[in-house]
């Protein structure tokens, strides 16, 4: 499973790609906008993640207008190979993909809260149907059960687009997108720090530290030699 971190922050983006878990980054307008200060705006804050990131970078329009959409899709995949258009699965939206389907930029599609949404994704030869974990489990649905259908419906047509969970606020929603089958996942910096704790293991390392001190100086040769 692709693990992406859902930010725009560099500090953020180094952090976590110290610990190896990270194969990309992905964005939204809603992101970018808590970066721009007097000293970042959005062209530069997107070029530094784009030099920063070894791995992909998901980056969205910030339109609903058919023809506006296409022209910032194209702005978009003109930044670089690894660079993939989020583009939400409004109307305008499914008729953009559409219309990028035969021009090979791959997309993914975003804002998705039901498999016939994912499905109309699909049929576009999306790279990625993102799916809103959250916001569908504060409606009283079950996010779970969305993902499993959408795996389940992938499954049985042999469709190619990958399911990625978004919208994620802690790592047991990670867990079901792994039980799910699902493709990939983005969260936010905090759950995937979240994802390398656990009280156990720290009580765990501390003892080990501490037993280690407790032996004489001059028997801890091991390390030395």
């Amino acid at each position: 499973m692709k693990i992406f971190l859902d930010s725009a922050n560099i500090d953020e983006i180094n952090n976590i790609a110290r610990y190896g878990i990270l194969d990309g980054i992905t964005t939204n307008p809603s992101i970018l906008s808590k970066e721009v200060d007097d000293n970042n705006d959005t062209a530069g804050i997107i070029n530094n993640i784009i030099k920063h990131v070894n791995g992909e970078v998901h980056i969205q329009v910030t339109s609903d207008e058919y023809d506006t959409i296409l022209k910032q899709a194209m702005k978009i995949h003109s930044l670089g190979l690894n660079v993939i258009v989020k583009i939400p699965v409004t109307q305008n939206g499914m008729a953009a993909m559409a219309s990028l389907r035969s021009r090979g930029i791959k997309i993914n599609a975003t804002t998705i809260f039901t498999p016939l949404q994912a499905l109309a994704a699909a049929k576009n030869n999306a790279e990625y149907s993102t799916v809103y974990l959250s916001s569908i489990d504060d409606s009283g649905n079950s996010s779970y059960k969305v993902i499993q259908t959408i795996r389940t419906m992938f499954n049985n047509y042999n469709m190619k687009t990958k399911i990625m969970g978004a919208a994620i606020k802690n790592p047991v929603q990670i867990i079901e997108c792994g039980m799910a089958g699902v493709d990939a996942v983005t969260a936010p910096y905090g759950v995937l720090k979240q994802m390398l704790d656990h009280p156990e293991t720290l009580m765990n390392v501390n003892r080990f530290i501490n037993d280690w001190n407790l032996i004489p100086q001059n028997s801890k040769t091991f390390f030395n030699q």
